[in-house]
Parts: structure tokens; sequence; C-alpha cells
């Protein structure tokens, strides 16, 4: 499952948030794997913050807080903003609409 979601950020930046999801054998819950783009307001396109190095990561191995705080540095997004799309995310992972 992939979901999407784009902020605007007061100057007109707008930042996107990508959250992926995949079943895993051993698991019954869905990992979540979080990919930060950014778009400047001259431009059409939306790009990689350079700060995060890579442009997606999952949360595994309890780095979740560090990796959140680069996000938001690198993104201008805020903590609220970033738990919203994850809470959102797992909204649907576990409505029936995926059953």
């Amino acid at each position: 499952m992939i979901y999407e979601k784009i902020f605007t950020m007061t100057a007109g930046k707008q930042v996107k948030i990508v959250v992926r999801g995949y079943y895993s054998a051993e698991e019954t819950a869905i990992e979540p794997f979080v990919e930060i783009w950014v778009k400047q307001r001259k431009h059409d396109h939306f790009f990689s913050p350079i700060a995060l190095g890579l442009p997606s990561y999952g949360f595994q191995g309890g780095g979740l807080s560090k990796i959140k705080d680069q996000a938001m540095q690198a993104s201008g997004i805020s903590d609220q903003q970033f738990e919203q799309a994850i809470s959102e995310f797992r909204q649907i992972t576990i409505s029936s609409a995926l059953l």
C-alpha cells in the first residue's frame, strides 16, 4: 500500500510524505517505510532533500526519533504533520477497506 500526504508550508513550499507499507510473511502488521520529497514554490517537481542522504527509510531498529528529527529538519515539516501522515496511514491499514 502507498499513502501520500502533501503539506503546503507558509512560504509556498510543499512537502510530500510518501508512506509505503508491505505485509511481511512473519508479521501481521504492515511495516511503514517513509519517503520525504520537497517542492519549492518556483519548481515544477518534487526532489529529495539532500540532508536526509537517502530518499526512503524504514522505522526498524528503534531509530524512529532520530529519523523523524532528520526528516523534520531537512524538509521543514512539524512533528504534528509527520505524526498525522503516519497516523492516517496506520488507520487505513487497519480498516476493513484493505480486507
